[in-house]
């Protein structure tokens, strides 16, 4: 191998392993949707018998403080496509309040980001779904959500909304695993 080479392999294995150790952000998206609520996508299919977390590798769930309090309550992550203000992307994991159906992907849902500085996973300050807007399969209302916004994925509202009517419970147990239904 040349030595050219052999140098630009080792800077580009060092920049991988430098975007590995810390969770990025793109400064002009964190501020639009810094304290917003931002209509965004579920990501993947909530499973009802098994806790959302990230992986034990993951960068995220231990730079965010991600703890077996955060396991036992509903997650799942969500993403937004913005277009409309600022061409940028955020994903986030998005704690569910009691009620909400089984999410699946692709389903539209409108989340509080709260600012990135003060995200802690662990002590449950971090994303919330406060309104299910439509499922994957219901064409008709995204579309309509699409339009009404100017994008599939934008800011909703500005400031934290009133949260107060939103419960959450804990579901699963210090392993993930569900919790037994009290009878």
């Amino acid at each position: 191998m040349s030595a050219r080479i052999k140098i630009f392999s080792v800077i580009c294995v060092a920049g991988i392993l430098a975007a590995c150790t810390t969770p990025h952000t793109n400064e002009g998206v964190e501020n639009l949707i810094a304290n917003n609520v931002v209509r965004m996508t579920v990501n993947w299919d909530e499973k009802d018998s098994k806790a959302w977390s990230p992986a034990s590798y993951s960068v995220m769930g231990n730079y965010f403080h991600w703890s077996e309090n955060s396991i036992q309550y509903r997650w799942i992550p969500v993403q937004a496509n913005l277009r409309r203000d600022l061409y940028g992307q955020a994903n986030n994991p998005a704690r569910i309040p009691d009620g909400f159906p089984i999410l699946s992907s692709g389903d539209l849902v409108d989340v509080y980001v709260p600012p990135w500085s003060s995200m802690n996973y662990g002590e449950l300050k971090a994303p919330i779904i406060v309104r299910f807007v439509c499922s994957a399969s219901d064409s008709a209302c995204q579309d309509l959500s699409k339009k009404d916004l100017g994008g599939r994925n934008e800011v909703v509202s500005k400031g934290k909304p009133d949260m107060g009517n939103l419960v959450f419970t804990k579901k699963f147990d210090e392993s993930g695993n569900r919790l037994k239904q009290r009878q």
